[in-house]
């Protein structure tokens, strides 16, 4: 795999009246936010690829509003495994997928933040906010697989109140 898409869910509720948090959903301003940052990705005119999603509603819907910027005809897998997942699990879910040149994962904290410092080794970075996509680049010479400082941060944002946040800054 040469480049990872890291996506957290958005903003979802937090409604103590849902039995089972796999069924809460993502809220008018957490809609708002994924489909703001669904137009600004379009311009990175991303090819089609595999898409690795929870099985959570929340990140089903979250998915949804990306549907066009990540290219409405990549293919996209389910995994229960990565409900709530921690960043091991989700490095042996991604294994599985090393053929491919681009993977596109959408999921939950603290597993994705944890993913993301550990794959580009930047362990001072803020937790993924709601909203907000990090992509990693592996080099080329990269042989060895995802390993902790593997990859580059070539971008790291966030939707918020109708604009893009650079997270690195």
């Amino acid at each position: 795999m040469k480049v990872l898409n890291i996506i957290r869910h958005a903003k979802s509720i937090q409604n103590s009246s849902i039995k089972n948090d796999i069924y809460r959903t993502i809220t008018k301003i957490g809609k708002i936010d994924a489909d703001f940052l669904n137009r600004y990705l379009v311009q990175y005119n991303f090819k089609k690829h595999k898409i690795l999603c929870s099985t959570s509603l929340r990140t089903k819907q979250t998915l949804e509003c990306f549907k066009y910027s990540l290219n409405n005809e990549s293919k996209i897998v389910y995994y229960q495994d990565l409900y709530l997942a921690n960043f091991k699990e989700i490095i042996k879910t991604i294994s599985l997928e090393s053929k491919t040149s681009m993977l596109t994962i959408v999921g939950h904290n603290p597993g994705v933040s944890d993913l993301l410092s550990y794959l580009s080794g930047n362990f001072s970075l803020d937790d993924m906010p709601t909203s907000s996509m990090a992509q990693l680049e592996f080099s080329k010479r990269n042989k060895t697989g995802l390993h902790e400082s593997s990859a580059k941060i070539n971008f790291y944002i966030q939707s918020k109140d109708n604009s893009i946040i650079n997270l690195l800054t």
